[in-house]
């Protein structure tokens, strides 16, 4: 599990570290991403933010955000909510440098977090 979580934020940051050269060297280009989840996503708003509006992002699936999924259940009026994707935030910020693009996210719509460490012990 920890090697999964490591691969997806390392192709988390890779995709936006690209997304940020390529808009350095022009602001005049069509993109095309493939995938829409985190880092598919996280891409595609970084090129944005950097002036480049025409991208198109394939995706198989109905919806943007990939394993990052939930399932509404109960009856109507006592309904419950599972989250069905990822559970970790990993990298939330060294130092003085960089966030997270994801933690970024969830602070910016307010989600609610939980610090745990390695071992899945929840503490504050």
């Amino acid at each position: 599990m920890r090697l999964h979580s490591l691969w997806l934020f390392c192709l988390i940051a890779v995709s936006a570290t690209t997304a940020q050269n390529l808009a350095k060297r022009t602001n005049n280009a069509t993109v095309l991403i493939l995938g829409g989840g985190m880092a598919g996503v996280i891409a595609a708003r970084t090129l944005h933010d950097k002036g480049i509006d025409d991208i198109i992002v394939v995706e198989g699936l109905p919806e943007l955000g990939g394993r990052l999924t939930s399932y509404t259940f109960g009856a109507k009026g006592k309904q419950y909510q599972v989250e069905l994707g990822p559970y970790w935030i990993q990298g939330t910020q060294t130092g003085s440098g960089p966030a997270n693009p994801v933690y970024s996210l969830a602070q910016k719509h307010n989600l609610s977090t939980v610090y745990t460490d390695w071992y899945g012990n929840i503490s504050g």
